[in-house]
């Protein structure tokens, strides 16, 4: 052995002291070092709802329409309805479909009480009457206060007979009235009506009656009447309400003329007829004709060859 060989010995077995020292501390470093710095996954940011001061607030989670749907209440109001529908089979519903409307007038005029009889000047006492009889079906008279009150509708003599009692003094009746004129009413003849009278009647009678066109109402019952008894059914009829209409005489119109001087703002509402300024009130207009003396006559297309047009006037009653 050379005299060398210990020194290496002793080399070597420090350099594989310092090796197994290093390969030692290596693991520990890495438990104890942090993990590196990768990118983490994006969440998705909960909505939030703006608020005052900057603050925001997470909105809170929106449930889906089949959740709401299960747990939204049901009013009380709406669940009496449909149990009011289902147990109440005897009760009358009326629904109002139109509104009786008068002509829309396309002149207005005033009468002045201070004019009549003057010359050059339509306001005559015979003009008076005769707005006062068309006043007489447009009005009615107010049992509580004693003044005039505008009827919305015109109105007619009925004669009926009552066929169901409604309540409330309302009847099906079998009526026949007359057409009105510049009302939407036709003639009734035998026709089935609905009537408000002032007082109860029975069943089966009679009676005759001014009553005031209300409009075409919308009617649900059940009918207690063959062959339709014990069927629920909606009848869309006429309707009119019994009323006091105007009395056509002198102490009525002179109440009228007070009313007026007093500051009643009363008016009427007349259809006329005047000629054509077309065809002049011939009814047909004039063409002449090469070689022939007669002229060619062609019914005048404004007027329907009747030679007059209805004019619909408003008349204001003035002092």
């Amino acid at each position: 052995m050379s005299r060398h060989h210990p020194s290496a010995l002793i080399l070597c077995f420090l350099f594989c002291s310092a090796l197994i020292a290093a390969e030692a501390e290596a693991p520990m470093k890495k438990e104890g070092e942090p993990a590196p710095a990768t990118k983490p996954a994006e969440a998705t940011p909960a909505p939030k709802e703006a608020t005052k001061a900057g603050e925001t607030i997470e909105a809170k989670p929106v449930m889906s329409e089949k959740a709401t749907d299960e747990k939204k209440p049901v009013p009380e109001g709406e669940m009496k309805k449909a149990e009011a529908k289902g147990e109440d089979a005897e009760q009358v519903t009326i629904t109002p479909l139109r509104a009786p409307k008068l002509p829309t007038p396309k002149e207005t005029r005033t009468f002045h009480f201070a004019k009549i009889n003057k010359p050059l000047a339509f306001e005559t006492t015979r003009e008076l009457q005769r707005l006062f009889a068309v006043f007489s079906t447009q009005h009615l008279l107010d049992g509580a206060t004693g003044a005039f009150s505008k009827a919305p509708g015109c109105m007619a003599p009925i004669s009926y007979t009552i066929v169901q009692d409604l309540g409330e003094n309302r009847y099906l009746v079998k009526a026949t009235w007359p057409a009105l004129n510049g009302d939407p009413l036709l003639e009734g003849k035998d026709s089935l009506a609905i009537l408000v009278l002032e007082k109860p009647a029975e069943l089966g009678a009679v009676g005759r009656c001014t009553g005031l066109h209300v409009g075409m109402i919308a009617l649900t019952f059940t009918a207690k009447f063959p062959p339709l008894e014990g069927k629920k059914l909606t009848l869309r009829r006429e309707a009119f309400l019994q009323c006091t209409p105007v009395d056509e005489s002198p102490a009525a119109m002179q109440k009228f003329v007070d009313a007026v001087n007093q500051g009643a703002e009363l008016s009427v509402i007349t259809t006329e007829k005047i000629n054509c300024k077309t065809c002049g009130g011939l009814g047909f207009t004039r063409e002449a004709q090469k070689g022939k003396i007669e002229d060619k006559r062609t019914p005048c297309k404004d007027c329907d060859g009747a030679g007059k047009l209805p004019l619909v006037t408003e008349t204001k009653f003035a002092p």
